[in-house]
């Protein structure tokens, strides 16, 4: 109890949450997933669904893994053929986050399918002989950065006590997302990239997409509670 007035969230407490049908581990080195993030799987499954292609899913800042194995796991469900093609890569830059990604990953049986990294971003990816063999395949990244200011983060008091460099994400929040499109410049590719937002994002992260990359679309969804959650950003030829 005086863990929980501590701000502790219960999760975290517990040691497991669930999220898209699933249980994880869930500990202090880690975000707790977020039923709004669940959206962003949806979204997910429905490109896959529509791709014949070859596909490799990378989730950049994995934490938990929620992202990448509840996408995995429902893959294998739906369209085991297909599931057997794709290639999946998980990477943070936290090493007790990836301990807790992997444990999730042989939890819900996808430690076999997924490859675990670590790094900054796209870093641990980009010209490794591993991602340059891997060209010819259609790019789907979920990135559930950090992207709170530090006041937001100041201001509640569960939040204060999740992993900080799972949170901040420099005065506008948008830091991490400014370095990842620096890296897919780089990496010169078509790719389909979900990026989870707060709600106040909407327009800045359209601008920063269209300074990167002029010719992208970027479409914004809203989470079941109508705030903007979500990104979806096509990054064309």
């Amino acid at each position: 109890e005086k863990k929980r007035l501590a701000g502790w969230s219960i999760a975290v407490l517990i040691g497991h949450k669930e999220f898209y049908g699933l249980d994880f581990y869930v500990d202090k080195n880690v975000l707790v997933p977020r039923p709004e993030t669940e959206l962003m799987v949806d979204e997910i499954l429905n490109l896959v669904k529509e791709n014949k292609n070859d596909l490799m899913l990378i989730d950049l800042g994995t934490g938990t893994g929620a992202i990448i194995i509840s996408a995995a796991s429902e893959i294998k469900k739906v369209s085991p053929v297909q599931y057997n093609k794709i290639i999946f890569r998980a990477i943070d830059i936290s090493v007790p986050a990836l301990k807790v990604a992997k444990r999730n990953a042989s939890l819900n049986k996808q430690d076999k399918k997924i490859k675990f990294l670590q790094g900054n971003l796209l870093e641990p990816l980009i010209n490794k002989e591993d991602f340059n063999n891997l060209l010819g395949h259609k790019l789907i990244i979920s990135a559930n950065l950090p992207y709170l200011t530090p006041s937001q983060v100041n201001t509640s008091p569960s939040i204060k006590k999740e992993p900080r460099v799972a949170l901040v994400a420099g005065n506008d929040g948008l830091k991490y997302y400014r370095e990842l499109f620096q890296q897919l410049k780089v990496i010169n590719q078509p790719a389909m990239v979900f990026c989870e937002i707060n709600p106040s994002q909407a327009k800045p992260i359209k601008l920063l997409t269209k300074k990167y990359f002029p010719l992208a679309k970027v479409e914004i969804k809203k989470d079941l509670s109508g705030k903007n959650r979500l990104a979806i950003i096509k990054i064309l030829d």
